[in-house]
């Protein structure tokens, strides 16, 4: 949603324009890219405190239009605080987001007029409907970056084979080969991975597998960090510049709280949600 520099019959805040004197609408960005998430956070400073006393009366509130040009991509978050996150599946969007912030009325408003009106409105007063702009922050143009990552099997690092000794139970995990990590299953849990995860159920085959296995192999990373045997390891080196690029400590990761389920979900683009969408996108087609 590009901004045009045209005139409007009423005065808007914005960098652009003169309609407002001593006033000012800008907006800090934090937009970086963690594993399959655009994630980001916007700071909006506003100085004009008429327009923040509607946003304090609830006429009023700040919003950011996140698009991509290139495959269409729109959202909207809108906030009544001087700050708002957000996150978007990087397979959403490519190459570039464009986000623009405004300050939009909520309700209409009779007689609306400031001291800080340029000269040119002086004694002027303006009636405005909802939705109307009534102020235009900065605007930030973000060039995304690639992940041509396969999140579905990591293969460069993972096996899966079938497991010599079922009595460890459906699923082993095994983290001394030092070039893959091995998952194994026994025979009969192989063969319906295989076959299931083929085609009609491969994102909850694969989250049923890879995620526990994940969670198993981030758990000893952790612990054995300060092990160089360990951490000289293929597979060791391979996830944790995974980690790094995006913004991730090993060091911060543990089984403790939350911070270790949370780590192998972004890597793997949230696979429960994913697996519980295929499931229901395959009921409803049976039905």
């Amino acid at each position: 949603m590009r901004i045009k520099n045209s005139l409007s019959p009423y005065p808007i805040l914005n960098d652009y324009g003169d309609d407002y004197t001593e006033s000012s609408f800008t907006v800090d960005y934090d937009v970086k890219t963690q594993f399959s998430e655009i994630c980001g956070d916007l700071s909006f400073k506003l100085n004009n405190k008429g327009i923040k006393k509607l946003i304090e009366d609830r006429k009023a509130q700040y919003v950011a239009h996140i698009e991509c040009p290139l495959t269409c991509y729109r959202m909207a978050k809108k906030t009544y605080e001087p700050y708002l996150s957000f996150s978007i599946d990087s397979a959403e969007v490519s190459k570039v987001i464009e986000i623009r912030t405004f300050i939009v009325l909520l309700e209409d408003i009779e007689d609306f007029s400031s001291e800080r009106f340029h000269p040119d409105y002086a004694g002027q007063s303006f009636n405005l409907s909802s939705h109307q702009i009534i102020a235009v922050g900065t605007a930030k143009d973000f060039k995304i970056k690639n992940d041509d990552r396969n999140l579905d099997s990591l293969p460069s690092i993972i096996t899966i084979e079938k497991l010599s000794d079922d009595k460890r139970g459906s699923i082993a995990v095994n983290t001394d080969n030092d070039e893959h990590i091995i998952i194994g299953l026994t025979e009969e849990v192989y063969e319906q991975y295989r076959n299931l995860g083929r085609n009609r159920f491969k994102s909850t085959a694969f989250s049923l597998v890879l995620l526990p296995a994940l969670l198993i192999v981030l758990q000893r990373m952790h612990q054995g960090k300060d092990d160089d045997e360990f951490s000289s390891k293929h597979w060791f080196q391979v996830i944790k510049n995974l980690l790094e690029k995006n913004d991730c400590k090993l060091e911060n990761i543990s089984a403790e709280d939350d911070s270790l389920l949370k780590v192998c979900q972004k890597i793997f683009s949230d696979p429960i949600a994913r697996s519980f969408k295929e499931l229901k996108d395959r009921s409803e087609r049976m039905e």
